[in-house]
């Protein structure tokens, strides 16, 4: 084999991954796609897995290669938006504060997240009607709080000891969950000013405890 032949054979080994890899998303996302339209027409806990693969134009056996229930393929739609947040809050200054990081992170990833809202608004309407998809978006949550508790801790240069990372991570969690909650029972565009509505309530019910109250 020539030398000019040797070089070439790893390219050409790695176009039909990348073409295999192409096809998988599609797959996919024709999953994804085929779901959110059946929940939204029927109900979560009406529609099947065989339902959804038949949508798709799949088999029963394919859909189970790509997720491993009905609420994985939901679930995996919702933390989309939760990964933009993650990658929102590692990119702030780290001489900021963190509530205000918090705050600076939880606006761009809200408004990512709303970019459909109809699809918003169906997810939402889910988890309130279905235990199930709550507790497997629970589970999926639990993960990404543990990612920002691990990058919190970088930024205050402390340790897993200190319980204060693990707190601003479960106060990111819950005001972002809190902001998606807000806007799908009054439904408004400035989210700048849903967050910081909610940050102020916090910061009001905070600044009314006794200075003294551990003492109590």
């Amino acid at each position: 084999m020539s030398d000019d032949a040797r070089k070439a054979k790893p390219f050409a080994e790695a176009v039909p991954l990348n073409l295999k890899a192409r096809k998988q998303q599609v797959v996919r996302d024709a999953l994804s796609a085929a779901a959110a339209e059946l929940f939204s027409k029927r109900g979560f806990e009406d529609v099947t897995v065989e339902e959804i693969a038949q949508t798709a134009g799949v088999s029963r056996r394919t859909f189970f290669r790509y997720y491993e229930s009905k609420e994985d393929v939901m679930v995996e739609r919702l933390d989309r938006d939760a990964e933009r947040l993650v990658s929102e809050l590692t990119a702030r200054p780290l001489d900021e504060p963190p509530l205000l990081a918090i705050r600076n992170a939880l606006i761009p990833a809200i408004e990512y997240g709303l970019e459909e809202p109809e699809l918003v608004r169906d997810a939402m309407r889910l988890m309130r009607e279905t235990s199930a998809l709550r507790r497997a978006l629970m589970e999926h949550r639990n993960r990404y709080e543990e990612r920002i508790a691990a990058y919190m801790i970088q930024r205050l240069g402390t340790s897993s000891e200190d319980n204060t990372p693990m707190l601003l991570a479960f106060l990111t969690r819950a005001l972002y969950d809190s902001a998606f909650n807000a806007w799908y029972d009054h439904e408004t565009e400035d989210i700048a000013g849903l967050v910081d509505d909610l940050i102020s309530r916090l910061c009001t019910i905070v600044s009314g405890m006794p200075a003294d109250f551990n003492k109590r």
